[in-house]
């Protein structure tokens, strides 16, 4: 019978490194209720392909991570999702889905708002919002501008 050490120590390499690789994966894409996070939300027209697990970023920094994707009674597409709780955002901020470079994902993107006085809590809505506008919408605007 033949021993065929080399393998079976490279699986059990394998093995190892694909049990880390998978629970990294996990932890980095688990959305937690923490005490240090507010939820907050938006309704868009189009939501353009986000989904849970995608970044919040403000200034293309992440501050937050998307929780929940859905539809309500009115056929808005309703993105809520998690912001640290140290980023005092003005209630007139305003929120836009971006794309993470031509064949990345989507995420989140706030600009803040010029109001000082009153600042975004637990479960408040945006609703300052730019609805997705995607590759195909824009060459369609490009098109029709100029055949004008």
């Amino acid at each position: 019978m033949k021993k065929n050490y080399f393998e079976t120590i490279l699986g059990t390499v394998i093995l190892i490194f694909s049990i880390f690789a998978l629970s990294v994966f996990i932890k980095g894409n688990s959305v937690q209720d923490d005490k240090s996070m507010i939820s907050l939300s938006a309704k868009f027209l189009k939501a353009g392909g986000v989904i849970v697990g995608n970044d919040v970023k403000l200034r293309g920094v992440k501050i937050g991570t998307v929780s929940k994707v859905y539809l309500d009674d009115e056929f808005f597409a309703v993105v809520e999702f998690y912001i640290e709780e140290k980023i005092n955002l003005p209630s007139d901020s305003q929120v836009s889905i971006n794309n993470d470079g031509l064949l990345g994902g989507k995420y989140l993107s706030i600009v803040p708002g010029t109001t000082e006085n009153k600042s975004l809590i637990n479960k408040d809505e945006l609703l300052n919002v730019v609805d997705y506008e995607s590759i195909e919408d824009q060459v369609s605007k490009i098109i029709f501008l100029a055949t004008q």
